[in-house]
């Protein structure tokens, strides 16, 4: 008889608990991020009597429950709905990763699904309670560098970058029509001498700027002279930065080269520049302003990229290359890699690979870092830390966002709590704890009756 009380007990903490994970599911509703819970129940065995039924030789057995008890509460891992915000730091992960927070105090990492992130006055990406988004840093091609993770800090100031870069962008064309000149030399102050002149801006280490020319003279049929001069230094008579190069086309107007061919990779690693060796390229040592050029061995003066992982050989067409030799206008596409200071004006997250991007004043957008994804196998190994975050004994698997893990910035991961079916879960939960309180009543009123007995 006093079984029943104490199953029935067991009825009424088990609905109890439920009613609390239930009430905190609801109550996190709106917390961005936030997982759902549910209970796992168990039933509770006191004891099993197994016997043999000697006629049917069949095994029979009395079980004696204890009533239920609530083993665990369960994380529910879904994907809640995502929406739009108008803040360029806010990011939701399309994928079962969370993002890696460290504590800069205690120098613990973290993990979250919250991420409501901002810039503070020290430049870090931080989230709401103060935790360090984690992430690989990029070089300005946009490449990991490294393979540890760092903390998420975006220069408030960019510093000059001296320029040691010129690349030819497509569309880029010599005209196959033009004429050699009839002045049997190059002389860069006399426009009979090239065919084409096309001026780009240069930076030294400070980031003054200097204007630098780019003549194009045409030496014989299907062949070029390229010749690079810069006045830096205008208090001195000629040109302080100078370089020539000779490039051929053929017939059907691809580039190829009259010399060996240099090959490096780009900065994505799928593809590879191909570029004269510059060697015959004179390079000021100082400026006016106090800055310097990098030494002519560091300068590059890219003319192709091929998408294709070949040996070029001298005289060998490169497909894809960004200099043309048609019957056409001139036009000329370049760009260099230096850049005065400038100022942070933004900062945006790409959506898909998570890269964190930096706008600054003099106009550069530089890619940063890429933000870090940590994937568990088991989700339930995550312990609840509060404050939308989790902490975890295991370690993580690091990854990229790009793949099955993605990046969507500008919005928010919603509570993945469904309503309608937490109202049911309490209507049981309150009708369950009914039931059992009514089991005690039951076993309460038995009692008496047996105890009235020897009345």
């Amino acid at each position: 008889m006093m079984r029943s009380f104490f199953n029935a007990i067991t009825g009424l903490n088990t609905y109890r608990t439920w009613m609390d994970v239930t009430a905190d599911n609801l109550a996190n509703v709106n917390t961005i991020g936030f997982k759902g819970s549910r209970p796992i129940f168990q039933d509770v065995i006191s004891s099993v009597i197994v016997g043999l039924n000697t006629v049917t030789n069949t095994i029979k057995s009395t079980t004696h429950g204890a009533g239920v008890s609530v083993d665990s509460t369960q994380k529910i891992w879904a994907i809640g709905n995502f929406k739009q915000t108008s803040v360029n730091t806010d990011l939701a992960i399309q994928g079962k990763g969370l993002f890696i927070l460290k504590d800069p105090l205690s120098g613990i990492t973290y993990y979250t699904r919250d991420g409501q992130f901002r810039i503070n006055r020290e430049g870090f990406m931080v989230s709401a309670n103060g935790l360090i988004l984690q992430g690989f840093k990029l070089d300005e091609g946009g490449k990991v560098i490294g393979t540890g993770l760092e903390d998420i800090r975006i220069q408030h100031q960019r510093s000059p970058k001296a320029t040691e870069q010129i690349k030819f962008l497509g569309p880029t064309n010599l005209n196959a029509n033009a004429s050699v000149p009839s002045v049997p030399s190059f002389d860069p102050n006399d426009p009979t001498s090239y065919n084409y002149k096309y001026t780009i801006t240069i930076y030294d280490s400070l980031g003054t700027p200097y204007q630098a020319d780019l003549f194009f003279r045409k030496s014989a049929p299907n062949t070029w002279e390229i010749y690079l001069r810069s006045d830096i230094d205008p208090t001195n008579s000629g040109y302080e930065l100078e370089g020539d190069w000779t490039v051929q086309f053929d017939d059907s107007g691809a580039l190829v080269y009259d010399g060996a061919v240099i090959r490096e990779p780009s900065p994505d690693g799928k593809s590879y520049y191909y570029y004269l060796d510059p060697n015959s390229l004179t390079v000021p040592t100082t400026t006016p302003s106090g800055g310097t050029l990098p030494a002519y061995t560091n300068w590059r003066i890219y003319v192709g990229e091929s998408l294709q992982s070949i040996t070029v050989d001298p005289g060998y067409p490169i497909p894809n290359t960004y200099i043309t030799q048609y019957y056409s206008d001139f036009i000329v596409t370049a760009d260099q890699n230096g850049y005065g200071k400038g100022d942070l004006v933004d900062v945006y997250v790409l959506s898909e690979d998570g890269a964190v991007v930096g706008v600054y004043s003099n106009g550069k957008t530089i890619p940063l870092y890429r933000v870090a994804i940590a994937l568990f196998p088991d989700p339930e190994e995550l312990i609840r830390k509060g404050s939308n975050l989790y902490a975890s004994i295991s370690t993580p698997t690091i990854m990229l966002p790009g793949g099955a893990e993605r990046i969507r910035s500008g919005m928010l991961e919603m509570s993945n709590v469904d309503i309608a079916g937490e109202f049911i879960n309490l209507i049981s939960a309150q009708r369950s704890y009914q039931a059992n309180a009514r089991v005690i009543t039951s076993s309460n009123a038995i009692l008496e009756d047996t105890i009235n007995l020897v009345r």
